[in-house]
């Protein structure tokens, strides 16, 4: 009986330290929104995907198309359970349109939007 009484506390201890820990995680992209923003105001069109990856870390999420490639960053908090993409991508992730020599043709959604109009979605 004693036994009991002494893990009870043990395991409410390492609940309350795992939840805690969960709460401290860094965003998606290994980045915190802040740090992303800040860096993703020195991204130029003609930047390869060297500079823009030393200039903004790991991108959330990368999409590949026949014409090139599109890295999205987390700029904002919020998104689906667990960071997963939930349909609101447009206000959480800024997105930056490579093209197939590397090099950054645009950013932002307006600028994707139109690319995809463009030149179409045939992912390979």
């Amino acid at each position: 009986m004693k036994a009991k009484w002494c893990i009870a506390p043990l395991l409410a201890t390492l609940v309350l330290a795992f939840t805690a820990s969960c709460n401290t995680l860094p965003s998606l992209g290994g980045n915190s929104t802040d740090k992303t923003n800040k860096a993703l105001m020195g991204l130029s069109v003609g930047m390869n995907k060297a500079q823009v990856y030393q200039l903004a870390g790991t991108a959330a999420k990368i999409e590949g198309y026949d014409w090139g490639s599109v890295w999205f960053y987390k700029t904002a908090s919020g998104g689906g359970v667990g960071g997963l993409f939930d349909g609101n991508e447009d206000n959480n992730f800024t997105p930056v349109v490579f093209d197939n020599s590397n090099r950054v043709t645009g950013y932002g959604w307006k600028f994707y939007s139109q690319t995809i109009r463009d030149y179409g979605t045939g992912q390979f």
